[in-house]
């Protein structure tokens, strides 16, 4: 990674910061899908410099990262949060500090348990194996529900309108990694600067 944009959240009386982290991240999110290669990889990631997982926040700024400022260039999150104006502040691409202090991945982390995907996985099961739901839902009962302990985000699906919450996992590992990234901007393969 070698450049940088920050975009600095701006919350107010009426908008408040949670509302706003749901609305930025999803537009940048759609920025980041048009990006996406045949694998699904994109080549920008995402850093949270006042992430604190004790507190459960992402903090009031959001940092894209990429090798070069062509490609933040092509995302033209500028354009993306155009309807936000009055709550954001995009910084120009800059080049990332030459004292890094070290690497991380940000990660997505889903509960293998949550109510929501059990009843996603009974349905599942249900027309994969030709069976009744209740049958389904049945196999799933004694899955105790798993409580993340991590930052999130509210996130609507395009395809199914639902929301969802995408938690994010800081994780340091001290030396830069390759790999690409989600059209979240997450990875648990490709590390960014923390800086």
């Amino acid at each position: 990674m070698k450049v940088y944009q920050d975009i600095n959240l701006l919350p107010d009386a009426e908008i408040g910061l949670h509302f706003l982290w749901e609305k930025v991240y999803q537009q940048v999110h759609l920025a980041l899908v048009e990006m996406q290669d045949a694998d699904g990889k994109v080549p920008i990631g995402i850093a949270l410099p006042a992430y604190d997982a004790e507190n459960r926040r992402l903090g009031h700024k959001l940092r894209l990262l990429a090798e070069t400022e062509r490609q933040l260039e092509q995302c033209n999150v500028r354009e993306w949060l155009s309807r936000l104006s009055d709550y954001v502040h995009l910084t120009q691409i800059r080049a990332i500090p030459d004292r890094v202090r070290t690497y991380a991945y940000y990660r997505r982390i889903q509960s293998k348990s949550s109510s929501a995907r059990l009843a996603r996985l009974a349905r599942r099961k249900a027309e994969r194996e030709n069976i009744g739901i209740e049958l389904a839902i049945a196999t799933f009962e004694n899955c105790v529900e798993q409580r993340i302990e991590a930052p999130f985000v509210w996130m609507k699906s395009q395809s199914s309108g639902e929301r969802f919450r995408l938690f994010i996992e800081y994780v340091e590992t001290g030396e830069p990694t390759k790999g690409g990234f989600s059209t979240y901007g997450l990875s648990h393969s490709s590390s960014v600067p923390v800086f």
